[in-house]
């Protein structure tokens, strides 16, 4: 009796043009050869590769200074790094974009209305507007991405429980441990057009207790976020925190089972991934705080993310388009959207 056949593996060049991320209308084709590679680039629609430790970041030696805008974009969803040393001599308020914070290095106190809050690496910190919050770093050097969007950003989890056990790893500021800073204090408030400041005789965060409501300051870390996937293939991932519309949304992309991705058009997000650390590559991805960036429509295809050794990473999708600042295209180069490596005329541009 003739052996029956294997079974026929995926084909070798599968491509997926998904709208709405993969949520939407979508189309698969097989092609004859890959579709990700380029030989060079010319144009702002481009993706590249950076290193957060690279960036030009003012607050690292001067505690007056803000953290910098490395990418932004017309819709005011921007990308911003800080690289704290001091504690902040201000109080700050951004009254128009909500604020996630990603911490890579170091462990910081955010001392906000609602009490304190501490964070370490791999925490992601959410402030919603209008919230009023110092930063004080516990150790150093530090280093943590920030995402400011002006939509609502909402902990949203696609389950109330498996993706994430909230009661046991999401922590809320601690009002039992209140700003205790005395006398005037510089507000600082962000809006669309710039800062505003203001000279209070008191701290705005001195605070007696909550006596109503939930704490809206929280934080999660990625390692305890598990990934989804579908066995035995794999699929797309899900995300824990998104906006009303959509516009951001915010995934762990770290190291889980299943296939690799199919090379891919992203018709409506902006990718960001940041590798947080391994002890396994994702990819070419091997330098713990490296940051990619792929524009929307641009070919891609992703590393295989089934890695024995595991490894963290945060995805940040977004239907802004991003364009990188000066500072942030002095840090960065070309990248090749095949294992997310610098593109071969990094060395050259």
């Amino acid at each position: 009796m003739a052996d029956s056949a294997p079974p026929a593996g995926p084909p070798a060049n599968p491509h997926l043009w998904s709208r709405g991320g993969f949520a939407g209308d979508m189309c698969v084709t097989v092609r004859p050869h890959s579709i990700v590679g380029y030989s060079s680039v010319a144009g702002p629609h481009a993706p590249r590769i950076l290193d957060l430790h690279d960036l030009e970041v003012p607050d690292r030696a001067d505690p007056n200074a803000l953290p910098v805008v490395f990418a932004a974009s017309r819709d005011e969803v921007s990308l911003l790094v800080s690289a704290r040393e001091a504690p902040t001599p201000f109080a700050w308020r951004n009254v128009e974009y909500d604020e996630l914070h990603f911490v890579q290095d170091g462990v910081l106190d955010y001392v906000t209305d609602f009490g304190t809050l501490r964070a370490e690496p791999g925490d992601i910190v959410f402030f919603p507007r209008s919230v009023t919050y110092r930063v004080e770093p516990v150790t150093s050097p530090t280093l943590r991405l920030i995402v400011e969007t002006p939509q609502q950003l909402l902990f949203q989890p696609p389950a109330p429980f498996g993706m994430v056990n909230a009661a046991r790893d999401v922590r809320r500021a601690d009002p039992s441990l209140p700003s205790t800073r005395a006398g005037e204090t510089r507000l600082l408030l962000r809006a669309h057009d710039g800062i505003t400041e203001y000279h209070l005789a008191h701290d705005p965060m001195a605070m007696v207790a909550v006596v109503s409501g939930q704490v809206p300051v929280w934080k999660l870390n990625l390692a305890v976020i598990q990934p989804s996937t579908y066995h035995p293939h794999g699929g797309p991932p899900e995300s824990f925190a998104r906006t009303a519309g959509d516009e951001v949304m915010v995934f762990t992309l770290s190291a889980r089972p299943g296939g690799r991705p199919p090379m891919h058009h992203n018709a409506d997000y902006d990718e960001v991934i940041l590798y947080h650390r391994g002890p396994g590559a994702y990819g070419a991805l091997n330098v713990p705080g490296t940051l990619t960036w792929t524009p929307k429509g641009v070919s891609h295809r992703g590393p295989v993310e089934d890695v024995p050794e595991g490894y963290l990473a945060l995805l940040i999708e977004t239907t802004a388009t991003f364009r990188l600042t000066d500072i942030g295209q002095r840090a960065s180069h070309p990248m090749e959207t095949d294992l997310f490596g610098r593109h071969e005329s990094a060395e050259t541009t």
